[in-house]
């Protein structure tokens, strides 16, 4: 049996696996990526939102995805509040991809920058040592024992390395097929249904994926019904196949779980999940990729934290844990939002159960109503609701604790907008400036448009307010410049 030592060992290949490899592959580590299918291979999540290619270009790897030629999304139809519509992105931001294709073109880049890739490989045993991990993989025609001193667990759904997992949602499987003919659908489409929602994809390919949305319990009240019928019957209540004559099925439909979920553990001393190991939200946000991507990138400069800097280990899996239960909630929160939009058309509980917000309300920031408009020459000063705290962020290479400020009207605490460090800006602000003043005090830090959109997030949040006199009439507008 052959022995192998590496620093990082990471245990899967899909989005996640390949952006964390080679991420901790520049920060200098040696890397080990495992990866027990052949590539390509298809995957659900082929419709890309538009924050992903922003985030790949931070690590030199857009490029490579752009080369492929994948094409970009403009328009997609529409049917969720009862009226058919068409939802244009004239900057055609997102992308729809062969997710083979797309997961290769990762592996090929961290394979670039000096990551050593096993595949196909199978771990058959692992277990922690006092130094790490050691790890028996089966590789083609022998076997190796990997010892490595940290493991990042970037399999996905399967739970490879167990965990535990807190459903931020009802239970739901998604019950999807790809479709080849000569007339079908050019672009991506939603659909409301009855009691399921539909979700259809035009793959780069030239085939259409299809993904029908339903309760578990539903999907288990009818045992031993092919997947093929069940996809078929309900796409028959659907107009997601519309004048689609011909077109017939590639491959047998498969199931799958697209249960949201936080994992508990997802970060130690020792190991990292990323990617859907550690936070899947709901898929009718369609940026499953983009949150997977984020973790990554979030967990390399946690894990880069815990083996150089280890006395903050407690900022940076504060920082990791915090991070993804907010991320849950507020998914889980955006996607009741549009589930009650459609409950409201429907009475099934389908709808109902994922409109209502109660499981989460309790983790959930205190909301208070929207901010009204605020003209950009009223004078302005800091909420006295706000406060400050340390907090870990995330710096260019280590989580570091950073003065944050917290507002009822914020998610959590925030110390960066707009990549702009809050505390320097409002440590000292004088009351009495307008948001444009503000603006030009900043200049010196910033440009001038920079800092005018900081000062209008600030007020649009509630952090920055009209400056009041003593009898609560807002001010006149100061003299400053």
């Amino acid at each position: 049996m052959t022995r192998v030592t590496t620093e990082i060992v990471v245990v899967g290949a899909g989005p996640a696996g390949c952006v964390f490899a080679t991420r901790m592959a520049q920060l200098g580590y040696d890397v080990v990526l495992i990866e027990r299918a052949r590539f390509p291979r298809s995957h659900v999540g082929e419709s890309l939102s538009p924050g992903v290619m922003p985030m790949l270009a931070l690590m030199g790897s857009a490029a490579i995805i752009e080369a492929v030629g994948f094409p970009r999304v403009s328009n997609v139809s529409t049917n969720w509040e009862g009226t058919e519509a068409v939802r244009h992105d004239p900057r055609a931001q997102g992308m729809l991809v062969e997710r083979g294709a797309f997961d290769a073109a990762l592996l090929a880049r961290a394979h670039a920058v000096g990551v050593r890739v096993l595949q196909p490989a199978q771990v058959r045993e692992h277990e922690r040592t006092p130094n790490g991990w050691r790890l028996n993989v089966d590789v083609p025609a022998e076997s190796m024992e990997l010892h490595a001193r940290f493991l990042a667990d970037g399999t996905g759904r399967s739970a490879r390395f167990g965990g535990r997992r807190r459903t931020m949602g009802p239970r739901t499987i998604a019950i999807h097929g790809y479709w080849t003919g000569t007339k079908l659908p050019d672009q991506p489409r939603i659909e409301a249904g009855e009691r399921e929602w539909y979700w259809g994809v035009p793959i780069p390919d030239g085939s259409y994926n299809t993904l029908v949305f339903v309760d578990a319990e539903r999907f288990r009240a009818e045992p031993g019904v092919p997947l093929d019928n069940r996809l078929r019957a309900l796409l028959g209540e659907s107009l997601l196949m519309r004048d689609t004559r011909g077109a017939i099925l590639r491959a047998p439909a498969r199931a799958a779980d697209a249960t949201p979920y936080v994992d508990d553990d997802c970060v130690s001393a020792h190991h990292i999940r990323v990617g859907d190991a550690a936070l899947a939200i709901d898929p009718l946000s369609s940026s499953g990729v983009q949150k997977a991507i984020q973790s990554a990138l979030a967990g390399a400069i946690v894990v880069n934290t815990l083996l150089r800097r280890p006395e903050s280990t407690d900022a940076a899996l504060t920082f990791y844990r915090e991070s993804l239960q907010e991320s849950a909630v507020r998914h889980r929160l955006w996607a009741g939002s549009h589930y009650a939009t459609a409950a409201a058309r429907f009475s099934d509980a389908f709808w109902h159960d994922r409109a209502s917000n109660a499981d989460v309300m309790a983790a959930a920031p205190s909301m208070m109503p929207a901010v009204a408009p605020i003209a950009d020459d009223v004078p302005l000063q800091l909420s006295p609701m706000t406060v400050w705290d340390d907090v870990p962020c995330l710096g260019e290479q280590y989580v570091e604790r950073k003065r944050a400020l917290r507002h009822p009207l914020l998610d959590g605490p925030v110390a960066y907008v707009g990549g702009q460090e809050l505390a320097p800006l409002l440590r000292e602000m004088p009351s009495g400036l307008t948001a444009l003043e503000l603006a030009q005090v900043w200049s010196r830090a910033m440009p001038t448009s920079v800092g005018h959109s900081v000062a209008r997030w600030l007020v649009g949040h509630g952090v920055l307010e009209p400056l009041t006199d003593v009898s609560g009439s807002i001010r006149p507008a100061s003299t400053h410049t």
